[in-house]
């Protein structure tokens, strides 16, 4: 690869590999953890990165690591957050990106693990960014993705009631982490938390 000289030309290489990445090896059964939802995260860490009133070399990084985020997939599920930034890392070692912010990508895509916690702004935004669809009125849609992508995956068959019930925990487990988040999707996650709860009621 040529050495990337300006952030246009950086924007432009990473956003090309990782499409072409995700179009000639993403699995069959990646129905929700696709293309688009890595554009979706982009324009997230862009939207609340700006509100944020982050530099344009965090928004860089950012840009970078939500490109990069769920690479991981093509390879495997579990652990993805390690493969995408082993991913990641070969990338910007090829074209020579610098070091320090190489390893403020990597930490950015190793906070979107669920289990993790950010540790600063610039993860935060990146993890909240990554959870938009949680406050979103496309919620349910994008939530059954999810589930016709991990039942083909795992060749299992998840019932209604489970889904409801793992769903539901899961929103019920998550606080956005900016204010600009907070401020935006905390209200229709309350209403998809309620939503849930009233599909659960009615299903028993």
């Amino acid at each position: 690869m040529n050495q990337i000289n300006n952030r246009n030309n950086l924007k432009e290489s990473v956003s090309k590999y990782v499409t072409e990445l995700f179009k000639e090896k993403l699995p069959d059964w990646a129905f929700y953890h696709d293309l688009w939802h890595t554009i979706e995260t982009v324009k997230g860490c862009e939207e609340i990165g700006r509100a944020s009133f982050l530099s344009e070399e965090d928004l860089e990084i950012l840009y970078i690591a939500a490109w990069f985020h769920d690479t991981g997939y093509i390879f495997q599920a579990n652990e993805h957050e390690e493969k995408s930034s082993e991913i990641a890392l070969e990338f910007l070692i090829a074209n020579n990106y610098q070091k320090t912010n190489t390893e403020k990508v990597i930490a950015c895509i190793m906070a979107t693990k669920i289990s993790s916690r950010p540790n600063n702004l610039i993860e935060s935004v990146i993890c909240d960014a990554d959870l938009v669809s949680l406050g979103k009125d496309d919620y349910f849609q994008k939530n059954n993705l999810l589930k016709s992508e991990m039942e083909m995956r795992e060749n299992k068959k998840i019932s209604e009631l489970e889904w409801l019930k793992r769903s539901l925990n899961f929103l019920l487990s998550y606080k956005y982490y900016t204010e600009y988040a907070r401020h935006h999707y905390d209200n229709q996650l309350k209403i998809n938390i309620r939503n849930l709860e009233e599909m659960l009621k009615n299903y028993n």
